[in-house]
């Protein structure tokens, strides 16, 4: 109807003629044209028509939300009070522990490298590098319980942003739904996508722990075995000593019966 009202009314303009006239005269070059200016205003307006309809359809929200709602996955926690021994470096797992002072507390002490004089260059390189190994061990401990700790924490400041994100873009408010249906979408699948992270970053940590704690049971086994060789260069000179006198003393005092 709109189509054959246009057309009508091009025709009447290009067909009037003055009052005076007897004729009217059409020509056919004018009439082309204002045919073409004709279909091509239909087409711009069935393409606005379109453009319309595509945005009241994306005007339209996705109505009830409460179905991408999901539960927060809750924070888990060592109890460190249950341990007696190795309750100091626990409780650094759970909060952080910078100075690495609560690690320290729990593993054996390593003795200072008071290395003989005497010994060759060679086995002082063996030895040093072997004291080493002692050390990286002991800081990546420290240092991955620390940031253990400090995930925690930050676990605890994300869960409350995205508690705050699930609210805005679930709530039922008017004014909270002046977006897009697409944007709402987007904002839903945002929304799972952060969960799924803070419980990959969890499953993390604690696969984390597990490497940390298996490297203390390596790295005390290597202060065991440094600290004996260090007490053996310390006080082998006189366990010899005393053993070579004690053998002499022996063998001069024994009878044959």
């Amino acid at each position: 109807m709109i189509r054959r009202t246009i057309v009508g009314a091009a025709l009447l303009t290009l067909l009037a003629a003055p009052v005076n006239a007897q004729l009217a005269v059409i020509d056919p070059a004018n009439l082309a044209e204002a045919i073409l200016i004709v279909q091509r205003t239909q087409r711009h307006y069935e393409e606005l028509r379109a453009q319309s309809r595509t945005i009241l359809r994306m005007a339209q929200g996705l109505g009830r939300m409460d179905q991408y709602r999901t539960p927060p996955i809750a924070p888990t926690r060592h109890e460190a009070e249950r341990w007696t021994y190795g309750r100091q470096w626990i409780a650094g797992l759970n909060s952080g522990d910078a100075s690495g002072a609560a690690y320290l507390a729990t593993v054996l002490p390593l003795v200072a490298p008071n290395v003989p004089a005497g010994l060759s260059a060679a086995a002082r390189r063996a030895f040093e590098r072997q004291y080493a190994t002692i050390e990286v061990t002991d800081s990546d401990a420290m240092m991955g319980g620390h940031q253990v700790g400090l995930m925690r924490g930050y676990y605890d400041e994300l869960q409350r942003a995205v508690q705050e994100l699930e609210r805005d873009v679930l709530n039922s408010g008017s004014s909270y739904h002046e977006m897009t249906a697409i944007l709402d979408k987007v904002a839903a699948g945002e929304l799972l996508g952060r969960r799924q992270d803070m419980a990959t970053n969890q499953l993390l940590s604690h696969a984390l722990e597990q490497l940390l704690a298996r490297s203390k049971r390596l790295r005390d086994t290597e202060a065991s075995t440094i600290n004996m060789q260090l007490i053996s260069w310390r006080e082998g000179h006189d366990a010899n000593k005393a053993f070579r006198a004690g053998i002499g003393d022996a063998l001069g005092t024994w009878r044959q019966p």
